[in-house]
């Protein structure tokens, strides 16, 4: 939403958003009435000017020629435009543009898309996997979003790779069908013609999902849209930090290594001495059970007197395995005989 001089273009509105070919549309710019009234209203079909609403010109309507676009004139006006008879090429992004009959004339725009299909048509829009990123042995959810113009649905097949392994029928008895594949556990009392539920999932599930929605006779219209799902373990517990003495002073040479797993993806590991990022010596991936891995990082650092000036310092090991999981432990390098003991320790884990 815009808003300034008291004008704003909330919504442009398009009914229906799809639409058989031959039959009309209405587009509604919404925006509150204002003392001031507008200079313009114009409408765009991707870059290209439509129609044109000037109070103050005469005649206050006008309309540029765009192909395949004809305007009831008589019904439109400052905030409606109808479009009769549209065809398949007036599928895209629609603009209206609002222009304000005050000082500087702001302009405020609000977009939609139309979709014009064939009679009996339909347009699968988005396959949504929830969440699209799902721990090993978790539940997750994946739904078709699709809309159909007259016509009934003829079937919904579910794919992983080139694999169907789940099919709804509506004519059909039953109407659900699922096909063997390795890994693939479907949840039928929670599945239906407009999604799929997954339960235990396993690594081999990482990687493509796609819906095939099929409209019934006459048309058989098919569409598919596909979309990733990623299977990942993460770590269970903290990083772990060990130090090659028991205490440290200005002028020594701190050497330390620190342990994130397992997990798959491995972790990305890294050192902070005082919250200040220091590059590792070395970083090794091991494997790990059950097709997981560990990380291990090592480093040495230079200790010096600023170190020490707001006391023990704290060295702390951070994993991350990209915006998933984060995860931190740390210890403080206590001079004198004291031991290095656990500081603080801080564990984020998000899921998306």
């Amino acid at each position: 939403m815009a808003r300034a001089g008291g004008l704003r273009t909330t919504e442009l509105r398009i009914t229906p958003r799809v639409v058989q070919r031959g039959k009309n549309v209405t587009m509604s710019c919404l925006f509150p009435p204002h003392e001031y009234g507008v200079y313009s209203v114009k409408w765009y079909k991707g870059t290209q000017e439509f129609y044109r609403y000037s109070p103050l010109d005469s005649p206050q309507i006008r309309l540029l020629p765009v192909n395949g676009i004809k305007v009831d004139r008589l019904r439109s006006n400052e905030t409606h435009v109808f479009l009769i008879r549209v065809g398949a090429n007036l599928s895209g992004n629609y603009t209206c543009e609002a222009i304000h009959n005050s000082h500087a004339y702001p302009q405020y725009m609000a977009s939609a898309r139309l979709d014009v299909v064939a009679v009996g048509g339909l347009r699968a829009t988005d396959l949504r996997i929830s969440p699209p990123v799902v721990q090993r042995g978790n539940d997750t959810t994946l739904a078709c979003l699709y809309e159909l113009t007259d016509a009934p649905l003829y079937s919904v097949k579910w794919y992983r790779g080139r694999h169907e392994f789940y099919r709804y029928s509506p004519t059909e008895n039953p109407t659900t069908k699922i096909f063997p594949f390795a890994g693939i556990n479907v949840d039928l009392a929670r599945s239906n013609q407009s999604q799929v539920v997954l339960t235990r999932v396993s690594f081999g599930l990482s990687g493509n999902f796609s819906c095939e929605v099929t409209a019934d006779a006459p048309s058989f219209a098919t569409s598919i849209v596909s979309n990733t799902m990623e299977v990942v373990a993460l770590p269970p517990s903290l990083p772990v930090i060990q130090t090659d003495k028991h205490y440290y002073g200005p002028g020594d040479v701190l050497h330390a290594n620190c342990t994130s797993g397992p997990s798959r993806p491995p972790a990305d590991l890294v050192f902070l001495l005082n919250d200040i990022p220091h590059e590792a010596d070395a970083h090794q991936v091991h494997p790990a059970p059950e097709g997981l891995f560990r990380s291990e990082i090592y480093s040495s650092i230079q200790l010096w007197p600023a170190h020490y000036e707001r006391g023990a310092p704290i060295l702390r090991c951070q994993a991350k395995i990209v915006d998933l999981y984060k995860d931190d432990a740390a210890v403080a390098l206590y001079s004198g005989n004291s031991h290095p003991k656990i500081e603080r320790a801080i564990v984020q884990m998000i899921i998306k």
